[in-house]
C-alpha cells in the first residue's frame, strides 16, 4: 500500500512539473508576442545614452523612404575605436526602433584584402565623398603596430549621401575625452545627417556687410559649421533696397563702422516684418593684436551708431569692460636667457570665461564659452518682450569705462580681491515679443517712398512675434588664424591646448531663431567618461583573470551541491 502511493505521489509530482513547465514556456511565449506589438525600453543608465530625445524619434517616425547607412568601422582596431563602433551599431538598432524597415545599415571593413594600391584608391575615394581616415597605433604587450582606419560613415537617402565623421577630432583633448565626445554625440551624428539630406530646401542665413564686419577668414569655421544646414546669403545692406523676408536670420557680426539710417531702417523693417538678428556687437575697440604690437593701449568707442535702435529694443551694450577672475591666460615676457626671451602665462582679466547658469535650451549642457574684451549689456523693461540671459560673468568680476588704459604687464600683479565683487554681469540675452520700431514718428521722405514707391508695403510701428539674440563680445564668433593663415576650429585657445563652447553655443543660437530646436537637444547630450586607472589594471591584471576564470567554476559547483543536498531532504523518506 505504501508502495502504490509513494508511486501515484511521484506520478503526481511529474505532472506537476510538466504543467509548470508547460506554464513556464507559455508566459515566455506570451512575453515574446506581447514585447513584439510594444516598444517597451527601459534606459537604466544615469545620462540617459541609450534615450533617443524626442525630436529624434519623431524624425525617424516621419521618414518617408529607405535610409541606408554605411559605416566603416569593421575590423581589428584598438579597445577605443571598438567602442565607437560597438557604440554606433548600438545607435543604429536604437534608431530601428523607431524607423523600423526606414532604417537599414551594414558595417564593413574598407582595408580588409587590399593591396596597397587599392586600399590608396579607395582612401582617396573616400576622403573626397568627405570622411577623414586616420593613422592609429595599438599596442599589445611591449609592441606596437599602425593601421589606418576610417572612423565615418556615408548616409544615403533617396539618391543622395552625406558623409558622416565619428570621430571628434578637438584639439586640446586626450583620446579617452575625443572618443568619449565622439560617442556622446552619435545621435546626434545620425540624427542631424538625416534632416540635413531629408531638407528639400536650405533656410536662409544672411550675413550684413558693408560696416566692417569680420571677414569670411575670421569666421571660416562659425561658416562652415551653419554650410551644412543653411544656405549662407551676402547682405550687402547699402545695394539692397530691402533684407528678403525669407532670409530666416540676419547675423551683424562685429561692425566697426557706423550704420547709416537708411541702413538701420532696413533692418528695423526686417525685424519689424518678424526677421530674427544675431547681433555680435562691440562697444569699445579693442583687439588681441593691438597687445602684439605694443603692451598697452587705451580702448576708444566704437561710433556704430545702433545705441538708439538697441535701446528701442530693450538693450544698452555699455561703453566699458568686464574684467572676470574666471579668464583665460596670456603669455608674457619675464626673463631672456641668453638671447632667448622666456615667457610666462598669466590670467588675463580681460578674457572672461562664460559658464552658463540658465537651463535655456540654448546653453544647457554647453561648455564653457571663451571671450575677449566683452562689454557689460544692460536689459530694459519693455511691454511684451521676454528677455532670458544667456551669458553673464563670475561671481568675481569688474567693470571698467572707456576710456582705459589697458596694460597687459600690470597683469604680472596679483589682483586685488576687494575690486572684483561684482556678479552675474550680463554679456549674451535673448529677447522675445513685440518689438516697437526706432523709427516711429521719425521716417523720413525718402524713406516712404521706398515703401511705397519700391517695396509696395507699409511702415510697421510694432513687429510681429520675433526673436533677437544680442552678444556685447563679436570675438566669440571668431576663429584664430595659424602661421599659414589656415583658421583653427572655433572655441580652440592657442596659448593654452583648450577648447571651449563657443561653436555648439553660436549653432544653438541659430538654431533656437530659425526654429531647428530639435538640433539642440541632441547637441546638448553628454555622457559621463568612466575611466579605469590604466596603472592599477596592468597591475591586477592577472588578479582579475583568474577570478574570472575561479568564480564561474566555484558558484557552480555550490549551486550543485546545495540543489543535490534540498533533492536529498526532500525525496530520501
Amino acid at each position: 500500500m505504501d508502495q502504490h502511493a509513494t508511486l501515484k505521489n511521484r506520478r503526481t509530482y511529474r505532472q506537476q512539473a510538466f504543467t509548470r513547465l508547460f506554464i513556464f514556456f507559455g508566459i515566455i511565449v506570451l512575453v515574446n508576442v506581447l514585447s513584439s506589438a510594444f516598444i517597451f525600453r527601459i534606459d537604466l543608465t544615469s545620462d540617459n545614452r541609450f534615450t533617443l530625445t524626442d525630436s529624434t524619434k519623431k524624425l525617424l517616425l516621419n521618414l518617408d523612404d529607405v535610409v541606408f547607412v554605411k559605416v566603416y568601422l569593421e575590423g581589428d582596431f584598438p579597445s577605443g575605436f571598438k567602442r565607437l563602433s560597438n557604440s554606433s551599431r548600438e545607435m543604429l538598432d536604437e534608431f530601428k526602433v523607431y524607423g523600423g524597415d526606414k532604417i537599414q545599415y551594414e558595417f564593413e571593413d574598407p582595408t580588409e584584402g587590399k593591396t596597397e594600391k587599392e586600399l590608396n584608391d579607395v582612401l582617396k575615394e573616400l576622403s573626397e565623398k568627405g570622411l577623414e581616415p586616420t593613422n592609429v597605433q595599438n599596442q599589445a604587450g611591449d609592441e606596437y603596430s599602425e593601421k589606418i582606419i576610417v572612423p565615418g560613415a556615408i548616409l544615403n537617402y533617396k539618391g543622395q549621401s552625406v558623409p558622416i565623421n565619428l570621430l571628434e577630432n578637438t584639439p586640446g583633448t586626450g583620446p579617452q575625452m575625443a572618443l568619449n565626445n565622439s560617442i556622446a554625440h552619435l545621435e546626434n551624428k545620425f540624427s542631424v545627417a538625416i534632416h540635413q539630406i531629408s531638407m528639400i530646401r536650405k533656410p536662409k542665413i544672411g550675413f550684413i556687410l558693408g560696416q566692417g564686419e569680420m571677414n569670411n577668414l575670421q569666421m571660416a569655421d562659425f561658416m562652415k559649421l551653419l554650410s551644412g544646414f543653411y544656405e549662407l546669403i551676402p547682405v550687402e545692406l547699402e545695394s539692397e533696397i530691402q533684407i528678403k523676408n525669407d532670409i530666416r536670420v540676419v547675423v551683424i557680426a562685429k561692425p566697426t563702422k557706423p550704420f547709416s539710417e537708411e541702413n538701420k531702417f532696413k533692418l528695423d523693417q526686417y525685424i519689424m516684418n518678424g526677421g530674427k538678428t544675431l547681433w555680435l556687437v562691440e562697444a569699445l575697440h579693442a583687439e588681441l593684436d593691438s597687445v602684439v604690437l605694443r603692451p598697452s593701449f587705451l580702448t576708444v568707442d566704437y561710433p556704430l551708431n545702433l545705441e538708439d535702435q538697441l535701446f528701442r529694443y530693450g538693450i544698452r551694450i555699455n561703453p566699458d569692460l568686464m574684467l572676470d577672475l574666471q579668464c583665460n591666460p596670456v603669455p608674457l615676457l619675464v626673463s631672456y636667457e641668453g638671447q632667448k626671451p622666456s615667457f610666462k602665462l598669466f590670467p588675463c582679466y580681460y578674457f572672461p570665461i562664460f559658464t552658463a547658469k540658465s537651463e535655456h535650451p540654448i546653453v544647457k549642457n554647453i561648455d564653457a564659452v571663451a571671450s575677449q574684451f566683452a562689454s557689460t549689456i544692460d536689459t530694459l523693461a519693455l511691454k511684451g518682450v521676454k528677455k532670458t540671459i544667456l551669458l553673464s560673468s563670475s561671481s568675481n568680476s569688474r567693470i571698467v569705462f572707456t576710456p582705459w588704459l589697458i596694460d597687459f604687464r600690470e597683469l604680472k600683479n596679483r589682483p586685488r580681491p576687494e575690486d572684483y565683487k561684482k556678479t552675474d554681469l550680463i554679456s549674451a540675452v535673448l529677447l522675445e515679443g513685440e518689438f516697437p520700431s526706432v523709427f516711429t514718428n521719425r521716417v523720413s521722405p525718402e524713406m516712404q517712398k521706398t515703401l511705397n514707391d519700391s517695396l509696395h508695403m507699409p511702415f510697421r510701428e510694432q513687429s510681429a512675434d520675433t526673436k533677437m539674440i544680442v552678444i556685447s563680445d563679436g570675438d566669440i564668433a571668431k576663429n584664430e588664424i595659424n602661421a599659414q593663415r589656415q583658421p583653427s576650429a572655433l572655441g580652440y585657445y592657442r596659448f593654452t591646448g583648450e577648447f571651449f563652447g563657443n561653436s555648439n553655443f553660436l549653432l544653438n543660437c541659430i538654431d533656437y531663431l530659425t526654429g531647428f530646436e530639435e538640433h539642440i537637444d541632441t547637441r546638448s547630450k553628454t555622457m559621463k567618461l568612466r575611466m579605469l586607472d590604466a596603472a592599477k589594471v596592468k597591475q591586477e591584471k592577472s588578479k582579475w583573470q583568474l577570478i574570472n576564470m575561479i568564480a564561474p567554476l566555484v558558484a557552480l559547483a555550490v549551486f550543485g551541491l546545495i540543489f543535490n543536498f534540498v533533492r536529498y531532504r526532500k525525496y530520501a523518506k
